[in-house]
């Protein structure tokens, strides 16, 4: 009988705490060629590389976060290439809390994109 009412003063906590964090929902999927990810909070982003030459952004929100646009390939990251989304995230995995600079295909041209300390981290790895 305690059993039951401390299982059940258990479940009704965890009910009553769910709108207090009914924001911090991230779902993520990712591959060697993709990672999208999502927050109840609306932000996402879509990274692919088919092709094996730069990562492309197929969309990101909210727009011109970090300094890229959807439609952008990253090609190089502190001057290393990149050729797959696996790359990026390696990148970021050795180099957790370091500001980098991207270089990235946009349109016809090339742009450099500087990200903060730990924002690539964030970028391909989102907390809520």
């Amino acid at each position: 009988m305690r059993r039951m009412i401390l299982l059940g003063a258990i479940a009704a906590t965890a009910i009553a705490a769910l709108p207090a964090h009914a924001d911090w929902y991230v779902k993520i999927h990712g591959t060697r060629d993709s990672l999208t990810w999502h927050t109840d909070q609306g932000r996402a982003l879509d990274l692919a590389s088919p092709e094996g030459k730069g990562v492309h952004v197929d969309k990101i929100k909210p727009a011109g976060r970090d300094g890229l646009q959807q439609g952008d390939t990253i090609v190089a990251v502190d001057g290393q290439p990149v050729a797959h989304v696996l790359d990026l995230v390696t990148f970021a995995n050795a180099h957790l809390q370091s500001a980098c600079e991207l270089t990235v295909r946009r349109g016809q041209g090339n742009a450099q994109v500087s990200l903060p300390a730990g924002e690539l981290t964030a970028l391909v790895h989102p907390s809520p």
